[in-house]
């Protein structure tokens, strides 16, 4: 499960600014108000519909385990210093989260005289391409975001959704999430022994 800043930065990852549409000999300029469909911190209601045109994140799955990419035992790491009596064990398992990616325009003409298929499925070919070619998230963010491995799982499906035309693709993030765990160690081991003789 993605932590507020990392959907943070993933959203601000997207060029939602200055998108261009090509129509019967003009060229349109758009910008995309980003959209979370489950409510986010910034005050997205979940029940409320996002300023069109809008690229709508939804989450389809979260914390899904990776079964065939887990270290032995979960075991990550184990940190045993000479100078403290106590060490480190750091279990971590992969896992993705599956995001739903939607284009949305109103189904109708806009004041340029652009049909939203058209309008639609431009826009989604500008960002569907990006989430191929040019999404990367797999360092560690600013503020300490995770490294995410972006998998794009399907390419635009259009529908249409009350008075919208929507072109939806998925996402799969894959990450990790990891635990620390704090034992004690002892300095010393005394053993004693008797032997006896039958």
């Amino acid at each position: 499960m993605l932590t507020t800043a990392e959907e943070d930065r993933l959203e601000a990852s997207f060029p939602l600014k200055g998108l261009t549409v090509d129509y019967e000999g003009g060229s349109y300029t758009y910008d995309l108000t980003p959209f979370w469909s489950g409510g986010d911190d910034a005050g997205d209601d979940a029940t409320a519909d996002p300023d069109y045109p809008a690229l709508v994140f939804g989450w389809d799955a979260q914390s899904e385990p990776a079964p065939e990419r887990q270290p032995v035992d979960n075991v990550a790491s184990i940190d045993n210093p000479t100078d403290v009596p106590e060490y480190r064990e750091t279990e971590t398992a992969e896992v993705y989260d599956e995001l739903s990616v939607t284009v949305a325009v109103e189904a109708a003409h806009d004041a340029n005289g652009v049909p939203p298929q058209v309008r639609g499925s431009q826009l989604a070919r500008h960002l569907w391409r990006f989430t191929e070619h040019d999404l990367d998230l797999n360092s560690v963010g600013p503020d300490g975001e995770r490294p995410m491995r972006v998998d794009v799982q399907s390419g635009p499906t259009p529908s249409r959704v009350k008075l919208t035309y929507r072109l939806e693709w998925a996402l799969r993030l894959h990450h990790s999430e990891t635990k620390e765990t704090v034992y004690d160690t002892v300095e010393s081991v005394g053993v004693e022994a008797e032997q006896t003789r039958d």
